[in-house]
Parts: structure tokens; sequence; C-alpha cells
């Protein structure tokens, strides 16, 4: 598994600034690898899908998941089927 750097902290900058409107969210995170993001915000959402192609990843993140109502799927976004207004926000970030 790659170790992702973000030095100037942009990332996570821009996440915390997401915060608030994270809290008590319906939250889909696309690429969400082992869940080092998703482990920053979880616990205030109302619930987590989480999806990532790599089975290894997801089986890291599945081993020790974070704190909150957290679905962990091993799948392709082309494969992803949610009922229409399923989310209130849809994080990616490093899957492209």
């Amino acid at each position: 598994m790659a170790l992702l750097i973000d030095p100037e902290g942009c990332e996570i900058a821009a996440l915390e600034e997401m915060v608030p409107t994270l809290e008590g969210a319906h939250v889909i995170e696309i690429g969400c690898g082992d869940g080092r993001l998703t482990r920053r915000y979880a616990a205030r959402a109302a619930s987590v899908l989480a999806i990532d192609p790599d089975e290894a990843a997801v089986a890291a993140f599945r081993a020790n998941p974070p704190v909150g109502v957290i679905e962990i799927r091993a799948q392709p976004i082309d494969r992803l089927e949610v009922p229409d207004h399923a989310a209130d926000i849809v994080l990616l970030s490093w899957s492209l």
C-alpha cells in the first residue's frame, strides 16, 4: 500500500473546512482506501458509505473501522448503485 502525502496540508484543510457541513450528513466516499480520511469525519456524519476497488485496502479498513455508522464496500464506482437522494455529500480524493 502506498502512503499518500499531502505536504501542504491542502487536502486535510479542505476536509476540515467541510466538517460543519458533514455534521449529520449522509456521505458517500469514493476511493476510501484504508479509511485515512474517513476517520477524520465519520463520527460526525449520520452515515457513511465508503467504497474502494482495492480489496486489500478495504480489508485493512474493515479490520479497524472508525466510530460511526459506516458501510464499507470493496467495489469500483462504475458498479455503485444507490437510490436517488441517498447522499447529502459525495467525497472523492486521490481517486482518479
